[in-house]
Order: C-alpha cells, then sequence, then structure tokens
C-alpha cells in the first residue's frame, strides 16, 4: 500500500513541481481503505485505497498486486494491525492480506456452506464470524484456519463488537422464516450466549459510544406496521436506557460513530448528527442528499471527516464524497462497484 500511494505522490510532486504552482506533501501515512462489495455472481469484489492529503484514490489494489481477482462479494474487512481479514460471502471465503504491501495475499480461510457476513477476534487465535442462513456464529482459529465449532441462534446475524470481555452481535429475521429481533451478549471464554435483549424490529447496525454504551438502530417493519428506532442500551445488563422512535415512514440506516466529533451518525436521505447525550432525533440532516443511493458511511477518526458511498445503480462505479464534521464537501471521487465501507489506518 505504501508502495503504491507513495508512487503516486511522487510522480504528483514531479509534476506540480514542473508547473511550479503547487506543492503536495509526501506523505503516505493516514490512507483510507475502500472496501468494493462488487455484484452478487460478478466476481468483481474489490479493494480500493484512498490518500486524504493528496487527493488520490487507487482501484483494484488487490487484483493489480496479486494477478487475480478478491472474489465475489466482499461483504466486510477487519484489521488486525497490517493483515485484512476479508469476508467474502458469497465465495464462502475469507481472504487474509497484508495491507501494508498493497494487500499482498498471504492466504485464505474456507469456509464451505455458510454465506458469512462479519469477522471478528475474540481471542488471540479465536474469532466468530457470523452468518446469514445457517442459524449459527461460526467459531474460526484464525491462525490455523480451521473451523473449530459454532454457537446456535434461531436467526440471521450480522454485525458484532467486542467490549469489557463480553461479544455483542445483532441477529435479525433470517429470509422467509420465523422474526427473530434481538442484540446478544455472548462470553468469549466459553462461547455461551449469557443475555439478550428482545427489540421491536430487525436491528440493522449497532456502535459503541467512548462512554461505553452501546447503540443499535433498527429497521422500519411493514407488517406488523412498526416504525424504526434508535436504542441506547447499557452493555452490562442489557437494559434499554433510552429508545428513540423515528416517524412512522422514514428509513433510517447505516449508523456510524464519530469518535473525533463524539457524534452518532446515520443516512436517512441526507446523513444526519447528534450527540451520545442527546434525547431526541434531529430534525434536519448537516449534508443533504442529491438522490444519493447511499451504500457506505464512516467518520475518520483522526478528523471527523465523512465519507459516504453512493452505489448509484449496482452497476457502475460508486461515487464517494468526503465532508467535514460540519457538512462541509472536501472531495469526490469514484471507487469500485457498490462500495459498502471505509476503514481508516
Amino acid at each position: 500500500m505504501k508502495s503504491i500511494i507513495g508512487g503516486i505522490l511522487a510522480t504528483m510532486i514531479l509534476l506540480l513541481s514542473s508547473c511550479g504552482k503547487q506543492k503536495v506533501s509526501g506523505s503516505a501515512s493516514g490512507h483510507v481503505i475502500v472496501v468494493n462489495e462488487g455484484g452478487y455472481r460478478h466476481g468483481d469484489a474489490s479493494i480500493s485505497v484512498y490518500d486524504p492529503t493528496a487527493k488520490v484514490i487507487v482501484n483494484d489494489v488487490f487484483q493489480t498486486q496479486n494477478g487475480f481477482a478478491l472474489g465475489d462479494v466482499a461483504q466486510s474487512i477487519h484489521m488486525i494491525g497490517d493483515t485484512a481479514y476479508i469476508v467474502l460471502n458469497y465465495s464462502k471465503d475469507i481472504v487474509i492480506a497484508n495491507a501494508a504491501d498493497n494487500f499482498r495475499y498471504l492466504g485464505h480461510i474456507a469456509m464451505p456452506n455458510t454465506s458469512p457476513r462479519y469477522f471478528l477476534p475474540v481471542s488471540s487465535n479465536k474469532a466468530y464470524v457470523t452468518e446469514l442462513y445457517a442459524h449459527k456464529i461460526w467459531i474460526l482459529d484464525y491462525r490455523s484456519g480451521v473451523m473449530t465449532g459454532s454457537i446456535s441462534v434461531t436467526g440471521w446475524t450480522e454485525q458484532l463488537l467486542s467490549d469489557g470481555g463480553k461479544v455483542y452481535v445483532l441477529e435479525r429475521t433470517a429470509p422467509s422464516e420465523t422474526p427473530v429481533h434481538k442484540l446478544l451478549m455472548i462470553d468469549p471464554t466459553n462461547d455461551q450466549i449469557t443475555n439478550e435483549l428482545n427489540l421491536a424490529t430487525d436491528p440493522s447496525n449497532m456502535v459503541m459510544t467512548d462512554d461505553h454504551k452501546l447503540w443499535v438502530l433498527t429497521s422500519l417493519q411493514s407488517g406488523p406496521a412498526e416504525q424504526a428506532a434508535l436504542y441506547q442500551i447499557d452493555p452490562q445488563s442489557l437494559s434499554v436506557l433510552k429508545k428513540l422512535d423515528f416517524d412512522s415512514a422514514a428509513t433510517p440506516s447505516y449508523l456510524r460513530y464519530s469518535s473525533f466529533a463524539h457524534q452518532l451518525l446515520f443516512s436517512m436521505n441526507g446523513i444526519y448528527k447528534m450527540s451520545q447525550n442527546d434525547s431526541a432525533l434531529p430534525d434536519t440532516a448537516f449534508i443533504t442528499s442529491d438522490h444519493w443511493n447511499v451504500y457506505g458511511l464512516n467518520a475518520d477518526p483522526d478528523n471527523g471527516d465523512v465519507y459516504i458511498s453512493d452505489a448509484i445503480d449496482y452497476q457502475q462505479a460508486s461515487h464517494i464524497m468526503r465532508y467535514t464534521k460540519d457538512g462541509s464537501p472536501v472531495d469526490a471521487f469514484n471507487a469500485g462497484i457498490i462500495t459498502n465501507g471505509f476503514v481508516f489506518r
């Protein structure tokens, strides 16, 4: 990664020096990893790298480095130091790559007969992987690349995070199955579900704020009708501290937390922000939408800059927009197909 960005910056410095009008920093630190999901069954998942200082995007980093495609449907990525664990949903695979060396391929963990979603290490060698169809959370020895077991659940498991020695998992209704709307607490020392909280509708995202409170966003439900909501939850007891209901037709999504600005962010015909101490939902967007098809959202922990992915029609390159924490535009560029995530390093 350093060699790609460093090479681009060196070229830019030479070009700009010849013009004698501008100066570009030669630093290659502080880049953004852009995850491009790709089309279902198209095999065009990819990784892009963006330098926010030079405002330069490099697409297809993995394929350029390794000479072969990443896989089919890059659902998520998790970093352990410089090592990237990229979950390929339709490929039923977790690709491991060195992000410090242009995503040089290191190996993979095959997950046959699964539909993996998110990867989270819970010890020095054990990880959990959530699952769409199989009613399980998979347990991996990610050092050896072996699936060692599973935790049984009743629905589809999605995002997961760890805090205070516990792991929290969102469980939602699997396709065409009995409704399940839960937040699970798991003890990773024995892989047991120790507590659970029933929610009104399917949970879509969760974040942990710096005051160690969980926030969970739930989805609009049509039958029976139930509005979307934002919950603040005590992670120790799973008791609900606040429940903020959206309007009856509102469809919020992509709940994120800006640790720099200490603000919650979410998408809903624009990007909204609110303090973790607020007792009411915001009325107006601080970044207004121009008919975007938002498919990814995150905030840079170093300066609060907000990155938004517009997947457009799911066929062409996603359009990425970067704003300051206050909503002023900074940059815009195209990435890969269906950009769904941003990781800051």
